[in-house]
């Protein structure tokens, strides 16, 4: 058996092939703007972390499954902290914090 991060929650036993360290998956749902799709539509949204267990490099996958894309741990929290100053530029959060 495979050492597993901490964060781990995949079955490898019954995974086969190559090892895919998996977080747990977060959904959201959320409404996006429509570009190219009539308009203004909702969609879930999963976040997962992973990692190939050979690799060093960790990844956050955002999409719906279909598709997306993964960031870097460090790319990921940079769009965080951006998303956050946004979100307070526009008075959604308070300075402080949400």
């Amino acid at each position: 058996m495979t050492q597993c991060p901490l964060w781990c929650v995949t079955d490898h036993d019954v995974e086969g092939g190559a090892v895919v360290h998996r977080g747990a998956t977060y959904e959201v749902s959320a409404v996006l703007e429509g570009r190219g799709r009539g308009g203004p539509h909702t969609a879930d949204l999963l976040v997962e972390v992973s990692r190939v267990h050979d690799e060093a490099a960790v990844w956050v996958y955002l999409g719906d499954g279909w598709t997306g894309f993964s960031l870097s741990l460090e790319s990921a929290t940079r769009l965080s902290a951006a998303v956050v100053s946004a979100l307070r530029a526009a008075g959604t959060i308070e300075p402080t914090g949400l």
